[in-house]
């Protein structure tokens, strides 16, 4: 690879980077916006819940539309067209108080990140070598913990003004990454006879369908989002409700927290690659089974300091887990098809991602505001998770039928 080639490419990562974290910054903020929303607006949890559920159908209803027009029309646009969906929907999210219209809206934000995951995925697979992949799609994904950093320091600094200007400020930086995506994104040649006559033999989208790796992953996926999101959305009101603290010392914690999310995406390309070299498999079972029992001492524990731990340490592996398995269509998965399966496979954390708060959320209701029971439920869709993981095929790309 030529020099200019990489430093061009060093770009388009650190720009895809940035947008990448600002999605996980509005993830993340909206755990902590809810707390003066459901002051402000009179919400109960499990409206709160049904409000941060919104965004996944949007999400999951634009997952395969996403990865099919990533693979036809190019990540570019695709990234493009998302993070314009997603300022223009966190941009009026401010100006709102229905909660009707707030959900609408969280649909819609939904809508616009299904596509940055997959038309990320897509630029690894176009513009970085096979033996750099995972490195760099765990590069990537760590950014989710830079996200949750900047929730829980900016994003928290603006919501204890008013939390609407925390959605303005979000759409702000949204407007920088699409202009950094218009600089730094090399121009989108047109196909030489060449690669039109390639493009003609392509691998049929059957095959995804066909690949039963897709599908187990997709499953493995949605019971970790379950805890993923889980507690990304009730950690904030658990520790207001079951410790007093107020949202200054919940973003103290939680900006810890989000560091400890990027820390375990990239430990878990670094441990794959020189400790369980040939065994992803073994590694995603280990650090699944540690976040299940982590989720369960956590609700059952009445000590601040060993909640913080084991908060800590199923962040660790929960995010450590996620990065193996969502880079793992990288050695399995044929690349002229990773857009389209990479979407089936997101998908899959879309549905937990939208399953996760409403059903925690009731399960608070119904508890009469015990969140003991949620983390529970948790911790056991965690080794649900695990069981699912056994059944991953693990075979190089080329072996693929």
């Amino acid at each position: 690879m030529s020099q200019k080639k990489s430093q061009t490419n060093v770009m388009l990562i650190i720009s895809i980077m940035f947008g990448y974290a600002l999605t996980y910054m509005d993830k993340n903020m909206i755990a902590a916006a809810i707390i003066p929303m459901e002051a402000e607006l009179g919400l109960n949890a499990s409206q709160s819940g049904l409000l941060m559920s919104m965004f996944f159908i949007g999400y999951t209803v634009m997952q395969f539309p996403s990865g099919w027009l990533s693979d036809k029309i190019g990540p570019k646009k695709v990234l493009l067209i998302s993070f314009g969906t997603i300022l223009v929907a966190t941009f009026f999210f401010g100006f709102v108080s229905a909660l009707v219209l707030l959900m609408v809206i969280r649909l819609i934000a939904g809508l616009g990140h299904a596509g940055v995951p997959i038309s990320s995925a897509k630029v690894v697979a176009n513009n970085i070598e096979p033996k750099q992949k995972m490195f760099v799609q765990s590069l990537i994904l760590a950014t989710s913990g830079i996200g949750g950093i900047l929730a829980f320091t900016l994003g928290s600094t603006l919501i204890n003004m008013n939390w609407r200007y925390a959605y303005y400020g979000l759409a702000l930086l949204f407007a920088v990454a699409i202009l950094l995506i218009f600089i730094f994104f090399p121009k989108e040649k047109k196909d030489t006879k060449e690669e039109q006559e390639k493009k003609k033999n392509k691998v049929p989208i059957s095959v995804v369908f066909k690949d039963k790796n897709v599908f187990v992953i997709f499953t493995a996926l949605l019971f970790l989002n379950i805890v993923l999101y889980g507690y990304l959305s009730w950690l904030p009101s658990l520790y207001e409700a079951e410790f007093g603290f107020d949202l200054k010392g919940i973003s103290i914690i939680l900006g810890i927290n989000a560091i400890l999310m990027s820390v375990g995406a990239l430990s878990s390309s670094i441990l794959v690659d020189k400790v369980f070299r040939g065994k992803d498999k073994w590694f995603a079972l280990t650090g699944i089974i540690i976040c299940a029992l982590a989720c369960i001492f956590f609700a059952i524990t009445d000590s601040l300091v060993m909640s913080i731990i084991m908060m800590f340490l199923f962040t660790l592996t929960s995010n450590a887990v996620f990065v193996t398995l969502f880079s793992w269509p990288h050695k399995l998965i044929r690349p002229e098809v990773i857009g389209s399966s990479i979407a089936i496979i997101n998908m899959g954390s879309t549905i937990g991602g939208f399953l996760s708060p409403t059903i925690t959320g009731y399960l608070i209701t119904a508890y009469g505001g015990n969140y003991n029971v949620a983390f529970i439920a948790m911790g056991i869709s965690a080794f649900i998770c695990g069981l699912v993981i056994l059944l991953v095929s693990v075979k190089p790309v080329n072996a693929v039928e």
